[in-house]
């Protein structure tokens, strides 16, 4: 792998430019903590530099690494794959055995962001017929401990794991992790879930805020607060999404006519060669995660880096740690950085402009610059930074990852030329504003037309 040095002899050889006054302005700006950086990729000169090495909370920002981390260590064609294996023996159309159900922590498996991808009970339905299987007379067996039971970072808020965008990563994942519910304000719940008891504590009020609470490990789920109209619908996580496959697949099989005895026969002979069901692959789950800024997505691919290795060894912990590792051999300096998770869902993970800055020079300067380039969504376009600079001059010119969290909005990628190829890098980074965050983005984008237009 080609080194690449980045810190300060980079800065030493090049002219930088830093601010003597912050050029991004909205109202209480003057006591926010601000940070930019911006690279002319062609002449390699850092033309604007404030604050670019102080610490700042990254939020979704944190994913440009993550996908950077998961295109340098991983194949293009790398996928996930969840085996399903008869045991025992197939006599007569029936399975004398069980069917094992291995995942490998595919975050994408019946996920609605691959709709066009087919639907894995389906998948296992037809194997079934293809290997002459009428009936089971066991059961079906779900394995999830190829990736360690705790899917949960440490380091993530109680307040967030009860969402979707908080929901943990597994050996099994099934449609994201989540599962919608309506509530009503009279304490009733409209739909219902499998997956957790529900606690009804909402009320009517002039002003909508929901809050959701869930253990850790709980299936006990706390809906209070208030909400404007008579019901609420959200997503939430699931705490078990082995479970709700294992049922999805006993439907499966009950649609299809196919019986099963319900008991686990103890089998572990293999019966017929068993079915691999494959993934997206890397590019398109790296770029799906970066358009919709999906946690969970993130989460996968960061610990796909370790998936060879020892269970024990595969942690979300053992995952940082490698990818430090990458950054650190590649000459990334990390001075002020604090990394977490993949997706950046810690409060208090840390990033520097710089550092954040240097990570994506690193990439665009590589050979896979296109295909990283590609990843990220376009302004004024698509996915989360479709909003920012929609119907101006830039809209479409700039390719960046946004990051939003209490007192955070962030943004990272690249200026495009006409051909799509990028000419600066561009980091920007505010915590701890007053005002709103609308705000902030205005700002964000009068900074940018005036730098860029």
């Amino acid at each position: 792998m080609k080194r690449f040095c980045f810190a300060i002899a980079m800065l030493v050889a090049l002219t930088v430019e830093v601010a003597a006054a912050c050029p991004l302005k909205f109202p209480g700006s003057e006591v926010s903590r601000i940070g930019i950086y911006v690279e002319n990729l062609s002449t390699g000169k850092i033309e604007t530099a404030y604050n670019a090495d102080m610490s700042f909370t990254p939020a979704s920002v944190m994913k440009c690494i993550t996908s950077a981390t998961a295109q340098i260590s991983l194949r293009p064609d790398f996928c996930f794959k969840t085996t399903v294996r008869p045991l025992g023996y197939i006599a007569s159309g029936i399975l004398h055995g069980d069917l094992l159900v291995t995942g490998s922590g595919d975050p994408t498996l019946g996920s609605r962001h691959f709709p066009d991808k087919e639907k894995f009970p389906a998948a296992v339905i037809s194997y079934l017929r293809t290997i002459g299987v009428d009936s089971i007379q066991g059961d079906v067996i779900i394995d999830d401990t190829e990736l360690p039971p705790i899917g949960i970072s440490p380091f993530w808020l109680q307040e967030d794991i009860a969402w979707e965008y908080g929901a943990g990563l597994f050996g099994i994942n099934y449609r994201d992790n989540s599962f919608p519910l309506t509530v009503r304000a009279d304490g009733e719940n409209e739909t219902m879930s499998d997956q957790v008891e529900v606690v009804n504590r909402i009320i009517r009020g002039k002003r909508g805020n929901v809050v959701a609470m869930r253990g850790y490990d709980s299936s006990v789920l706390t809906l209070y607060g208030t909400i404007t109209s008579p019901s609420y619908t959200a997503r939430y996580s699931m705490p078990s999404p082995s479970f709700t496959l294992y049922r999805h697949l006993l439907d499966a099989l009950d649609g299809a006519g196919v019986a099963y005895g319900g008991a686990p026969s103890g089998a572990t002979e293999k019966a017929a060669e068993p079915m691999v069901y494959r993934s997206p692959v890397r590019d398109e789950i790296l770029r799906s995660l970066m358009v919709h800024s999906n946690n969970l997505f993130a989460e996968g691919m960061l610990r796909a880096t370790v998936l060879e290795k020892p269970v024990n060894k595969r942690g979300i912990d053992d995952a940082v740690a490698e990818e430090i590792a990458l950054w650190q051999q590649n000459g990334l300096c990390l001075d002020g950085c604090r990394w977490q998770d993949g997706c950046g869902l810690s409060p208090v993970q840390k990033l520097t402009p710089h550092c954040l800055g240097n990570v994506l020079s690193f990439m665009a300067k590589s050979g896979k610059s296109a295909d990283y380039v590609g990843l990220f969504p376009r302004v004024g376009v698509e996915g989360t930074v479709r909003p920012l600079l929609a119907k101006t001059p830039l809209s479409g010119k700039l390719a960046l990852k946004s990051g939003t969290m209490n007192s955070v909005v962030c943004y990272a990628g690249y200026k495009l030329d006409g051909n799509e190829k990028p000419t600066h890098v561009v980091v920007i980074m505010v915590n701890g504003f007053g005002c709103s965050a609308s705000a902030v983005r205005k700002g964000v984008a009068s900074y940018l037309l005036s730098r860029f237009n």
